[in-house]
């Protein structure tokens, strides 16, 4: 895993073997919901998402990279994409659309699993797998559970019907990144809508005050073992 301060600012491309529809969104990631195996956290992410028609706060996201690193508090454009229209066959962002539907297909299964932290672990890593197989390999979170979920994603995804998609939002980055990360593609389900956001009670201030001042201390890394390995 490389150190975030070594990373060069990255340009991504798209590329489309199908017609969709798609938009821009600037995403900030606020933080993590704590989970972790072995030092690597799993879902949810948790984003501010802002595009043309407002901002919602608090979108739990899925991260589909293993092998990229982001901070939190950076922000990056990203072209939002309904998995719907993803096709077995589609490339996009030099992923295979049956990659990108195999891992909405365990995504949409998280709402299942709220609560038992071995399924959510079970299904993180099985969703890593398929974008980077030989990331997680020798990972402990990749257990034969993990490698199920991903062998049984990669065989059914491709022969479900659009529909099984509906909801489903891929977050592709592009542009550059002021920030030096490399910033991930995520899911999220369903896409972010516009939200009225309350004036805190002086005393959510202070909680939320309290907890915006421990992340800004800590450099966050998707890959949470090498604070203790650098």
């Amino acid at each position: 895993m490389r150190w975030k301060s070594v990373v060069a600012g990255l340009s991504l491309s798209l590329a489309f073997f199908v017609s969709r529809a798609s938009f821009a969104d600037t995403l900030t990631l606020t933080g993590v919901g704590g989970q972790n195996t072995d030092g690597e956290y799993v879902y949810p992410y948790y984003f501010t998402a802002t595009g043309a028609s407002g901002t919602e706060t608090l979108v739990a996201m899925s991260c589909l990279n293993f092998n990229r690193d982001v901070s939190i508090g950076e922000s990056w454009d990203a072209t939002v994409i309904g998995v719907s229209s993803v096709t077995p066959s589609s490339v996009i962002d030099g992923e295979s659309g049956l990659d990108i539907l195999a891992d909405a297909y365990l995504f949409n299964q998280y709402s299942a699993a709220t609560g038992n932290t071995q399924q959510i672990s079970d299904l993180q890593f099985a969703i890593w797998s398929i974008m980077d197989p030989t990331g997680v390999s020798g990972e402990s979170g990749f257990d034969s559970n993990a490698q199920a979920l991903a062998t049984a994603a990669l065989s059914v995804a491709p022969n479900l019907p659009s529909s099984a998609f509906a909801t489903d939002t891929l977050y592709i980055p592009s542009g550059s990144y002021p920030n030096g990360g490399e910033p991930q593609e995520f899911l999220a389900d369903p896409a972010p809508a516009v939200v009225t956001v309350t004036t805190p009670e002086p005393a959510s201030l202070v909680l939320m005050g309290t907890g915006l001042f421990g992340s800004a201390i800590l450099l966050y890394r998707r890959r949470a073992k090498a604070w203790h390995t650098s």
